[in-house]
Parts: C-alpha cells; sequence; structure tokens
C-alpha cells in the first residue's frame, strides 16, 4: 500500500550515525565472535589462526571508527553523552517494568511503560558501557597485540584480564541489543534504511523526544529531506 504523502516524518538517525553504526557493526561483531572463539579454544590451530585474524581486521575497522567519529562528529559525540548520563524518575520507572519488554515477549501483554526521550534507558545502561568498555578494548587490544615482547609479563597479564572481561561484557550487552533491536524492527529498520521515521510511531515510543526536540515534517524524495533534529 502507496504510503500517504501527507503522513508526518521525523529524520531519527542522520547518514553519518547510520554510517558509525554500520562501520560498528562490521568492526566490533567480527572481533567478539572471533574473540570468543579465541577465548573458548574453539576448533584447531588453524581455525584459531584464522579466527585470530578476524580479530585484528575487526578491531582494526572497530577503532577507525571510534577514532575517525569522535573527530569528524565530536559536537554530535557530546549531545550523545548528555543523553546517557542525563538521568531523572522516568528511567527509574523504566527499569522497574524493564521497558515492558517482558511481558510483552512473554506474555504478550502491554504494560505502561514512562515517556522516553530518543534512547530509552536501557539503551543508556548499554551506551554508558561501551562508553567506557569501548575505549580500554581498544587500547588493551593494541597492548597485546604490539607490546607484549616488551612490556612485563604481570603487566601483560592484567592487561589481558581487563581486555577478556570487557570482552565479554560488552559482547553480552551487545547480543542483548542485538535481540531487541531486530524485536523492535521498525526501529531497526530506520537505523539501517533512510534514518525517518513516521511521527507518529516516534511520538508513541519517544514522546519526550518529540516534544522537545523535533519538528514533523511532510513525507519527501529522501533527496529533499530536511534534517529536523535540533
Amino acid at each position: 500500500m502507496a504510503r500517504d504523502s501527507t503522513e508526518k516524518r521525523i529524520l531519527k538517525h542522520p547518514l553519518a550515525s547510520r554510517i558509525f553504526h554500520w562501520c560498528l557493526i562490521m568492526g566490533f561483531l567480527p572481533a567478539a565472535i572471533s574473540g570468543f572463539i579465541l577465548w573458548l579454544k574453539v576448533g584447531g590451530d588453524g581455525i584459531r589462526h584464522v579466527a585470530l585474524e578476524i580479530h585484528m581486521m575487526g578491531a582494526t575497522v572497530f577503532t577507525v571508527s571510534v577514532i575517525g567519529y569522535m573527530i569528524l562528529r565530536f559536537t554530535r559525540v557530546l549531545a550523545y553523552v548528555h543523553r546517557i548520563f542525563s538521568w531523572n524518575k522516568n528511567d527509574l520507572g523504566w527499569f522497574k517494568v524493564l521497558g515492558g519488554y517482558p511481558q510483552k515477549i512473554l506474555f504478550g501483554k502491554n504494560v505502561e511503560v514512562p515517556p522516553m526521550g530518543k534512547i530509552n534507558s536501557g539503551q543508556k545502561i548499554l551506551s554508558i558501557v561501551l562508553f567506557f568498555g569501548g575505549p580500554i578494548l581498544i587500547i588493551t587490544g593494541w597492548i597485546l597485540y604490539a607490546y607484549i615482547p616488551v612490556l612485563p609479563k604481570i603487566f601483560i597479564f592484567w592487561v589481558d584480564v581487563v581486555h577478556l572481561i570487557l570482552g565479554v561484557l560488552c559482547g553480552l550487552f551487545i547480543i542483548g541489543h542485538i535481540f531487541l533491536g531486530v524485536y523492535n524492527w521498525s526501529d531497526f529498520k530506520v537505523m539501517f534504511g533512510d534514518g525517518v521515521i513516521d511521527f507518529a510511531e516516534a511520538n508513541e515510543h519517544t514522546p519526550v523526544w518529540v516534544k522537545n526536540e523535533v519538528e514533523p515534517v511532510n513525507h519527501q524524495p529522501l533527496s529533499n529531506l530536511k534534517v529536523v533534529e535540533k
């Protein structure tokens, strides 16, 4: 069915953010999967050698993506940091019902969820974990790659422990994020599609963001879409 040309739509994820998300997937996921293979010693030497090569390639993409985005879109990074460290009573209410996901997924019931901004409280926790864990993963990973022969063994041992713990923690959070991302298929398509979302849907799931930060616009061809986020 054709979309109503008068339907209001808003830009949720600008192109730079969508490209960054793609780069994170192409970098972090291969690094995480291959890292689990190395940690659990899956397969023989040949499989682990390939896993190590994939791990390094994924780590390179991940590192370049993070550094590049921070340099090229520094103001957006600052805005995102402000979002994830801004908390109020609605966040506590969100955690009381866990965003309503267990009720919906397990029992098919809808419960009242406090109004959210552009990112919900669970996404804030994920973002904080990645905000601190991501850079430490990058630093410890490159230390293990380049400096094992020249640094004290006890230091390398603890660097390896930190890298492993953060890798497992971030990996588990990402698995949950992917599951809920696919579950929220419409929002998933927004991030990996044109970045725009129906005004009504955005107003339902992120009313605080819609009220305070965006302006609705009529649906237009993608080449004419305006960035409406303030």
